[in-house]
């Protein structure tokens, strides 16, 4: 423990105000938009299966656009590339809200575009999240780097969607409204980009985290791994549907399927997000103990079992604690799924992996947002629950399958640094 918090105080300036700067954007994206953004268009009038439409084609456009994007950082800095995808968040972010001043026919055109700006925003974002720290970071401190990372999405989420449980019912007093009427979740969205706007401000001291590519690669010349990237980009689709499908969907199943108020969802989603916070501070530990890769396999077969419990219509407070696990798996899944990617390639492949990684997640939460909205529609949202069960533990198959045909892949070389 003494060393965890002596490579803790080690990080580098830079790090820290990474770590800052994401920590509003994620009280922002886990929290704000995770929580309200399906009840705003709920209450403009759309059906589950357009909400479904909306978030597939939304990852649809995050995975076509993260490829662009890896390419554009790496020449811009990966700095410079994480702040322009924090704008496009913003930026999409305010467009859907300001769908109502429109005239109603070119409502749904607009919704979807509005959230293809939101996507590649996030593209921007995630894209250089990994490459970066592992810049601005050495070995000894990289663990901790990433741990106290992810221990920072939950516990912003937890302030997020809390206040995204209290804020539409505070508008709807100051307005005069009613929760079923979308005016207090536009004006408590508006408080996304704000914070957006201020994630940016710390990043202008930063590190611009220029990738560079040490002299012995560039004279290699090495080709580029296609095989491993199209293998875990494909392992990364199937884990994400069961993922995707608690992300983009629990908070209807509560809403529409629970007839559970809004205040409540915000509360149920917020606490959520504690067990998480300790999953990540452990997280050194648990790579230590299993590896890389097997924490990445064990947090795939603890999304499908957290399923099970939805799938077989559980009640509120079983739904509840359900997605708490669903989350500290994710929360495991995040860390270990980046930093193996990272550890898979050397250093001229980092920022090419994790755009596979990305194209792996988005088509897979696109997936699951434009099959679980029709799936929610003919079947119920236990089919939904069950397609994401049978999507997590695909994907526990081919990491294991992988693991034990190369059983060498736990850190990286000596032959890979930053440089």
């Amino acid at each position: 423990m003494q060393s965890y918090w002596h490579a803790i105080r080690a990080f580098s300036p830079s790090l820290r105000r990474f770590i800052l700067s994401s920590a509003l954007s994620t009280t922002v994206a886990f929290g704000l938009w995770a929580v309200l953004q399906n009840l705003f268009l709920l209450r403009l009038g759309y059906d589950v299966r357009f909400l479904g439409l909306v978030l597939g084609l939304g990852q649809l456009a995050w995975a076509m656009a993260a490829l662009p994007a890896g390419m554009i950082s790496s020449r811009i800095g990966l700095r410079n590339g994480y702040m322009l995808g924090l704008g496009l968040f913003a930026a999409g972010i305010a467009l859907t809200l300001l769908v109502e001043s429109l005239a109603p026919a070119i409502w749904p055109v607009w919704i979807i575009g509005s959230q293809v700006v939101v996507t590649t925003g996030v593209a921007f974002m995630t894209v250089n999240i990994a490459p970066y720290l592992m810049v601005v970071t050495d070995e000894a401190e990289r663990r901790h780097a990433f741990a106290v990372f992810q221990a920072a999405i939950p516990a912003t989420a937890f302030l997020g969607s809390v206040i995204a449980g209290l804020l539409p019912g505070f508008f709807a007093v100051q307005m005069g409204l009613s929760l079923d009427m979308p005016g207090p979740y536009r004006m408590a969205l508006w408080m996304g980009p704000i914070l957006c706007v201020l994630s940016i401000l710390p990043l202008f001291g930063a590190d611009p985290g220029k990738s560079r590519i040490g002299a012995e690669t560039t004279a290699n010349q090495e080709p580029a791994p296609l095989s491993l990237l199209l293998f875990y980009g494909a392992a990364i689709f199937f884990q994400a549907g069961g993922e995707g499908a608690a992300r983009s969907f629990f908070n209807v199943y509560l809403d529409a399927g629970m007839d559970v108020p809004p205040g409540q969802i915000g509360a149920i989603m917020g606490s959520a997000q504690l067990l998480p916070i300790a999953v990540a501070l452990t997280l050194p530990l648990i790579l230590q103990k299993l590896g890389t890769g097997y924490t990445l396999v064990t947090a795939a077969l603890g999304i499908s079992l957290f399923l099970l419990p939805l799938a077989g219509g559980a009640p509120l407070w079983m739904a509840s604690a359900s997605y708490m696990g669903i989350i500290a798996m994710t929360t495991l899944s995040g860390a270990s799924r980046d930093l193996l990617g990272q550890e898979l390639v050397t250093l001229r492949w980092r920022t090419t992996i994790q755009s596979a990684v990305i194209i792996g997640l988005a088509l897979g939460w696109a997936a699951a947002g434009v099959v679980g909205g029709w799936l929610i529609e003919e079947a119920g949202f236990g089919a939904l629950w069950l397609a994401g069960i049978i999507g997590a533990l695909i994907s526990a198959g081919m990491l294991t399958g992988y693991l034990r045909v190369h059983r060498r892949v736990q850190g990286p070389p000596s032959t890979r640094q930053i440089v």
